[in-house]
């Protein structure tokens, strides 16, 4: 966990805006202000960023109708505030459609439903496919190393 406040059941969460802009450094994208997606990407593809502080897990939330081509995960480093772990998950909002958000429902269910869709990345998609990082991000240097 990355506090260390005795009574804190739970990392702090980690702004978009931070999260929103390691992505683009990577990636060459341009942040969007308005309408679906967070990042608008060199070829034109809609990017969804999300991302944790937390050592190990993640809970994140997506908006039942917002479309994206690329979703992108941010994980700060548990050993150093300054590094951020970058994954491309290589996946879209048709393609996590499937994952289960609770024991009797899907992604799509809750979009369907109006709700907000929650889950793990980290345990439902990066850990299963044993991924590795696309880029490690060290923000005190403004570099990819």
């Amino acid at each position: 966990m990355a506090t260390t406040v005795p009574w804190a059941k739970r990392a702090p969460n980690m702004p978009s805006e931070l999260t929103e802009a390691i992505v683009c450094l990577c990636t060459g994208a341009e942040l969007i202000d308005e309408g679906h997606g967070d990042i608008l990407l060199p070829k034109g593809l809609i990017g969804e960023v999300k991302g944790t502080s937390s050592s190990d897990h993640d809970l994140s939330t997506f908006s039942p109708s917002s479309e994206f081509e690329k979703l992108f995960f941010v994980h700060m480093d548990p050993q150093s505030h300054d590094v951020y772990h970058v994954y491309d998950l290589g996946l879209n909002r048709k393609s996590i459609a499937g994952i289960m958000v609770n024991s009797t429902s899907t992604f799509a269910d809750h979009s369907k439903g109006n709700r907000r869709p929650r889950f793990s990345i980290i345990d439902q998609i990066i850990k299963p496919k044993n991924m590795k990082p696309t880029w490690r991000v060290d923000m005190s240097r403004k570099t990819i190393i």
